[in-house]
């Protein structure tokens, strides 16, 4: 008998399409669409996703200005890059970038003879040397998410205290093929596979929550899933055989569309030194500052969420040699987000106070780092910053830079 846990958060199910539900039919519940709606030729729509042609029109609503920012050429490929899935190699392979270690499968001897594999695969297709300049410390601290999310209980965009006060069912489940995933070695990678593919899967068929904390922690799911079938080869295989991969693209994209709807920015029309010390909607004192790291914890996680979600999905399509990419330096938002790690790491809610009253902290708005490259210390840099610091400047620009303040880009 399951618990009253259990009983109140049921695992998701897939549900019958749209036209099947009001023709009061059985669906087989194919993809990406039943067998009904296929002889019929209509539209075959499951619950809480969005039919695939209707995900560039949504997308759209967040691409109004102009790409004329030549990123362009920072996605030009000179030959398009293939998918490779090799056996896991047992040692560490070259960087692109040479003076960054690329990782590799981390293993450690079992009592019985084979190895739990610590799964951080190098990325499926190679990249350019300006692309690896730009994208390959993005994708090294990718492939780390699943043992950060297990180990640190966090990852670059989510707070290690947004689920402090209790973690929905989508990411307890997540949490726990985390924790499979880090543990997968030869013996049980058929079962490990199987099951985080299959909890990907229900995910994707289920609605989008009508609430911001679950509507994130949906979100997060969907990305700790997606991160997983990136870099690990049974899963990207899982992934890629299928029309599974289009339904997770757009599912990834619906849930943080929809999230960016409800979540709070920093407006741009007020000054960054009011927005800092105190209006209407910030804290001023100490006290009333302790009380707003709560909110601060969400409302921060969920901006670095959507930020980082069309980022990643950038990074997916350029591994996966996509032709006409493009960019307009803000991945089509405007958003912004508290570039301060004294902010994003306080242990608690007092010591986010003072670092909110004493210590200089920065909003980045829409990917604009011209006065942190000005103004900022190493220390004020944690890794969701340096990830897209050099995504936006270059490894070596950045290297230089915090060389020239003392200290190196870890």
């Amino acid at each position: 008998m399951g618990s009253s846990v259990e009983r109140d958060n049921p695992p998701p199910r897939r549900k019958s399409c749209e036209a099947c539900r009001a023709a009061k039919r059985r669906c087989d519940l194919a993809l990406p669409a039943c067998f009904r709606c296929t002889r019929r030729n209509v539209a075959c729509v499951y619950p809480g996703l969005p039919p695939l042609d209707l995900i560039p029109e949504m997308l759209a609503l967040f691409n109004q200005t102009e790409m004329a920012d030549p990123c362009v050429a920072q996605f030009a490929f000179d030959a398009p890059p293939t998918f490779q899935t090799p056996a896991p190699p047992r040692q560490a392979s070259p960087s692109p970038l040479g003076n960054r270690p690329q990782n590799s499968h981390l293993s450690a001897a079992h009592p019985e003879g084979y190895e739990i594999t610590h799964v951080r695969t190098n990325p499926h297709a190679p990249l350019s040397e300006i692309m690896a300049s730009r994208f390959q410390y993005a994708i090294d601290t990718l492939s780390d998410t699943p043992r950060r999310m297990v180990v640190e209980n966090q990852t670059p965009w989510s707070h290690r205290e947004l689920y402090s006060g209790g973690m929905p069912k989508v990411m307890q489940d997540a949490y726990a093929c985390c924790a499979l995933y880090i543990t997968k070695n030869p013996l049980n990678a058929p079962v490990i596979t199987s099951h985080i593919h299959t909890r990907h899967q229900e995910l994707i068929l289920s609605p989008l929550p009508t609430s911001a904390p679950d509507l994130l922690a949906h979100t997060h799911a969907l990305l700790i899933y997606r991160i997983m079938h990136l870099f690990d080869p049974d899963l990207h295989n899982a992934l890629t055989t299928s029309t599974f991969d289009a339904l997770s693209m757009s599912a990834l994209e619906s849930a943080a569309a929809l999230l960016f709807s409800s979540t709070h920015f920093p407006p741009e029309s007020e000054p960054t030194d009011k927005l800092i010390h105190g209006t209407s909607i910030l804290p001023s004192t100490l006290e009333s500052t302790m009380h707003f790291w709560k909110l601060w914890v969400f409302e921060e996680s969920a901006r670095r969420t959507i930020l980082f979600t069309f980022y990643f999905l950038q990074i997916v399509r350029l591994l996966r040699g996509e032709r006409n990419l493009f960019c307009d330096g803000k991945l089509g938002l405007l958003h912004s987000w508290y570039f301060s790690a004294y902010l994003w790491n306080a242990p608690s809610a007092l010591d986010f106070a003072v670092a909110w009253t004493e210590r200089e902290h920065y909003i980045v708005r829409n990917i604009d780092f011209s006065q942190v490259l000005r103004e900022a210390q190493p220390g004020d840099v944690d890794c969701f910053g340096k990830m897209l610091l050099v995504t936006s400047q270059g490894i070596d620009k950045i290297q230089e830079w915090f060389s020239a303040r003392g200290s190196l880009l870890s």
